[in-house]
């Protein structure tokens, strides 16, 4: 599994310092990049719910592999023939790595339920250690050919494709064919909402396109609501919203939404942060693109040792003391990145403590999120936490590109006060994710002869 995990990393790693440095290279220019890291967040929003929901209707191995396969297509096409076709394609097909812990959380769960904390613990380790490094090689060989970097995740991806015929085929598929009306009320409603909230700072947040997209994709979602919430003997649902009427179900999403919203959505900012140089926006440290990818590289390894530890953490605090302490962190954090932004060791700080609470809360907010569930709907509950995590992560990039372009400089910067007014707002969202999580309440399971678990309230 740890192996599985590596590939996801990997790939969510290196697409970000290669695809800027494609358009010399095969004649891309900066709105098809933009244009493709589009594609891609769209397309990780969709795959969410549907991959995980495969997973609990076919079979957790047989979804995985099949998911692998198509990622190790997707790196093989981008590395063997890269073209703005294979490329938009590979990026598209390399998003099947949202299903990868959900499906390996229900073959845990169900082969070896006392371990599955453990079990996310390492794969999210595994998770932060990569994107990280991941990131850094393919800075350092994407410098001198950027389509050489390519061919990073290729040898990755067959070791993750071979280790998912070790894997043990865990689990009775419920063989539920997926609910079409739904799903494409659930897709179609996500294109809409995320694309809109990619595009309105360069279309216009009034603009009549951002306008109707982002209100045809929330009445579409809406209507999906609605149909996956009914209660009906014949009711077949795409992704069973009646999950959230289970107390703990409730507050891990809710708390995930509100870590998304804070943590990875501030990526773009700190890359911008430390590239500025001080001399000409009175604020940054002029550092290269490598030196950036070595900041989240070293800082990484902070996210790896917290989510390690988490699940131990855990066992000796309790759930709820460990999700608070995580958004306490994350505020601290960004307290310490504003209050110390002028300083290169206060910031690191800050966003080393930043790390430990992303790390904290990927493994716990994870592993807690199958845990009001019957074994059957381990994908699908670990499917709605991601879903939870993309949408607040859209929704967080969007608040930030709306702060940025209200405080732009006539040289086409953010000025230090929009600067300050992000890490309020991402302070704020952190204190709300811990204070969420108090709300968790541990179910009480019992145990059959043959070890799996099922939720008696």
């Amino acid at each position: 599994m740890a192996v599985v995990e590596m590939l996801s990393g990997v790939t969510q790693g290196y697409l970000p310092p290669l695809l800027p440095a494609l358009g010399p290279v095969i004649g891309i220019d900066d709105p098809g990049i933009n244009g493709l890291f589009l594609i891609s967040n769209v397309s990780f929003a969709v795959m969410t719910p549907i991959v995980s929901r495969l997973g609990d209707s076919y079979g957790y191995r047989l979804v995985l592999r099949w998911s692998t396969v198509a990622v190790t297509a997707g790196a093989l096409a981008m590395a063997w023939a890269p073209s703005l076709a294979t490329i938009t394609v590979g990026v598209v097909l390399l998003t099947c790595v949202v299903g990868f812990i959900p499906l390996m959380m229900g073959i845990l769960r169900t082969t070896s339920p006392a371990h599955t904390r453990k079990g996310v613990s390492v794969m999210i380790g595994v998770l932060m250690i990569t994107v990280g490094f991941g990131g850094l090689i393919a800075g350092l060989i994407g410098a001198e050919d950027p389509l050489r970097g390519f061919w990073i995740a290729v040898p990755i991806a067959a070791l993750a494709l071979a280790a998912t015929f070790v894997l043990p085929d865990a689990g009775t598929p419920t063989r539920q064919p997926l609910a079409i009306m739904p799903l494409a009320l659930c897709s179609f409603g996500l294109i809409g909402f995320v694309v809109a909230l990619a595009m309105g700072p360069e279309w216009g947040w009034f603009d009549v396109r951002t306008l109707g997209i982002g209100l045809l994709g929330l009445a579409f979602l809406a209507i999906w609501v609605r149909v996956d919430s009914r209660k009906t003997k014949k009711r077949r649902t795409f992704l069973d919203l009646q999950m959230l009427q289970i107390p703990q179900i409730r507050s891990i999403t809710l708390s995930t939404f509100f870590f998304g919203f804070a943590t990875i959505s501030y990526f773009g900012t700190n890359g911008i942060f430390l590239h500025a140089d001080p001399a000409e926006v009175g604020y940054g440290f002029a550092l290269s693109p490598f030196g950036v990818a070595l900041v989240l590289a070293l800082t990484s390894i902070a996210s790896f040792a917290s989510s390690l530890s988490t699940m131990r953490l855990m066992s000796l605090f309790g759930e709820r003391a460990v999700l608070l302490a995580a958004g306490a962190i994350l505020g601290a954090g960004f307290l310490t990145m504003a209050f110390g932004h002028s300083s290169f060791t206060m910031y690191c700080a800050g966003f080393t403590l930043f790390s430990i609470a992303l790390g904290m809360y990927q493994a716990a907010t994870r592993a807690l999120s199958v845990e009001g569930v019957p074994i059957h709907q381990t994908s699908s509950a670990a499917g709605l936490n991601e879903l939870a995590l993309s949408v607040g992560i859209a929704i967080g990039a969007a608040t930030i590109r709306m702060i940025s372009a209200a405080s732009v400089t006539d040289a086409g910067k953010i000025s230090e006060t929009g600067l300050w007014s992000i890490w309020a707002v991402m302070t704020a969202s952190a204190v709300v994710a811990g204070l969420a999580g108090v709300r968790y309440r541990k179910p009480a399971y019992e145990v059959s002869p043959t070890g799996t678990i099922g939720v008696t309230e």
